[in-house]
């Protein structure tokens, strides 16, 4: 091969890949060939990297400049030649680096690579030695802990996987990672169905499409369903790790549901998350204003434990235009007109109820508010206004719309784009000023007289404004 055209510039090129972490597995293959069959590619293969080690040592101030330029003309040999006294070390240490350099073909083409690192924000490594940077590949086996920020990676098969510190993980293959603290949410194309995230205490399966976990330093494993559904396993009580047999407890959650398994082992209804846990917000909202502190902290209801899966989501600055209804259906808010949504909405903290609530006539909600607030509620034309919004609440005059997804009940429903787009459902708003902090109560819905499933009906919706 020593008459190749071209190889020696092949070699830098992919050496140069390699160095940057941006080397394929075809193209890591064919460097390994190369290097293994002809002696010439892996003299151009070597002096390479013995200048790349020359310059990266002289600009970072480990050797001085004229060391750099002796060590890249003459090699090992030129820098003891030079300093016979007291380069013994140095020579040693020289070439056990370019020994090394030489192996990395070899050591990484048997390495699996399967994911890339498409996103490093804020991130605190837990130490130097464990950094990664952006577009690194990662191998299978590789270990990551950070104590803060975001790390974001892109899986060969099609699964997108968001870690927020503190963190601690291992990237077990292509398909799964084992995660014993920290925040992950993961979307899953259609591709990558049977996603895995293995905790202390549960292994949860995708089945597509999108949902969070949060592990707690003691283990707690909490999950929450943001689209599709998931496999959720109980891990053995006499394992920290690792699943006994496929006998353990598994459950599925659909779209809206949240379990949390304690380290104890217990199973609990999560009643709320709020998204800005698993969808981390930028420091302005949609409309280029500054977010502001939120007003709402907390939403419980008095549904017994287990009697329900479901679970609120608070969106804390989030309504606006095409923005998610429910948690149990794919529905949105829209402005009634192409006007658009009322302005004193736009920007305001809201929660996300589920919809099949609308069944449940002697359900009672309570929002914790954190200051003075303007609360409103968005409720359906189709219904009568039930007692306890006749009595604490006053319709404003003003309407929103409802963008109904398409379901087995409305199969002609499709999801419009922007204000006055394919709405379905007309609600008027209600308000009431709250003037100090504390706790705000709604009730239950009765259903309309006139049942029929072509027209339905919805749950009401609940935002909240600075007063």
């Amino acid at each position: 091969m020593n008459d190749l055209p071209g190889m020696p510039d092949r070699i830098h090129q992919l050496a140069i890949r390699q160095l940057e972490g941006t080397l394929s597995d075809d193209q890591r293959a064919e460097l390994a060939a190369l290097l293994t069959s002809d002696a010439e590619a892996r003299r151009v293969y070597l002096a390479h990297m013995q200048d790349t080690a020359s310059l990266r040592w002289m600009f970072s101030g480990r050797l001085s400049r004229k060391t750099a330029v002796t060590l890249a003309a003459h090699g090992p040999e030129g820098v003891k030649a030079a300093r016979k006294r007291r380069t013994a070390w140095l020579a040693l240490a020289t070439g056990a680096a370019l020994a090394f350099l030489a192996a990395l073909p070899f050591l990484w083409s048997q390495r699996e690579y399967v994911a890339t690192i498409t996103d490093v924000t804020d991130v605190e490594w837990a130490s130097a030695d464990g950094a990664h940077r952006p577009l690194a590949r990662v191998a299978a086996g590789e270990e990551f802990e950070f104590t803060a920020g975001t790390l974001e990676l892109a899986f060969d098969t099609y699964a997108k996987v968001q870690i927020f510190g503190p963190a601690k993980f291992t990237v077990c293959d292509s398909k799964s990672i084992d995660c014993t603290r920290g925040r992950v949410t993961t979307h899953v194309e259609e591709g990558g169905k049977g996603f895995t995230i293995q905790t202390p205490k549960a292994r949860i399966v995708d089945l597509g499409t999108e949902f969070g976990v949060d592990i707690s330093e003691m283990g707690d494993t909490q999950v929450v369903v943001f689209q599709g559904s998931v496999d959720l396993t109980k891990a053995a009580p006499d394992s920290e790790k690792h699943l006994a047999d496929a006998n353990q407890w598994t459950r599925t959650l659909e779209q809206g549901d949240a379990l949390l398994l304690d380290h104890t082992g217990e199973t609990q209804r999560v009643m709320s998350v709020k998204r800005r846990d698993f969808f981390p917000a930028n420091l302005f909202d949609h409309y280029g204003r500054r977010r502001r502190a939120p007003l709402i902290t907390d939403v419980r209801d008095n549904i017994r434990e287990l009697e329900s899966t479901k679970c609120y989501q608070i969106v804390w600055g989030g309504l606006r235009e095409d923005a998610p209804s429910f948690v149990d259906r794919q529905h949105q808010w829209n402005g009634k007109t192409e006007a658009g949504m009322p302005e004193f909405l736009l920007g305001a903290d809201y929660i996300m109820p589920f919809n099949d609530d609308k069944f449940t006539p002697d359900l009672q909600v309570e929002v914790e508010l954190a200051g003075p607030a303007t609360c409103y509620v968005f409720f359906d034309d189709n219904m009568p206004p039930p007692a306890w919004l006749l009595k604490d609440f006053e319709d404003t005059g003003f309407d929103l719309a409802l963008d109904g997804a398409r379901t087995q009940w409305h199969r002609a429903h499709n999801l419009g784009k922007g204000p006055g787009a394919s709405v379905d459902f007309p609600f008027s708003i209600w308000r009431r000023d709250v003037p100090e902090a504390g706790v705000v109560r709604f009730g239950g819905v009765q259903p309309p007289k006139d049942r029929k499933r072509s027209a339905g009906f919805n749950m009401y919706g609940i935002a909240v404004a600075p007063m």
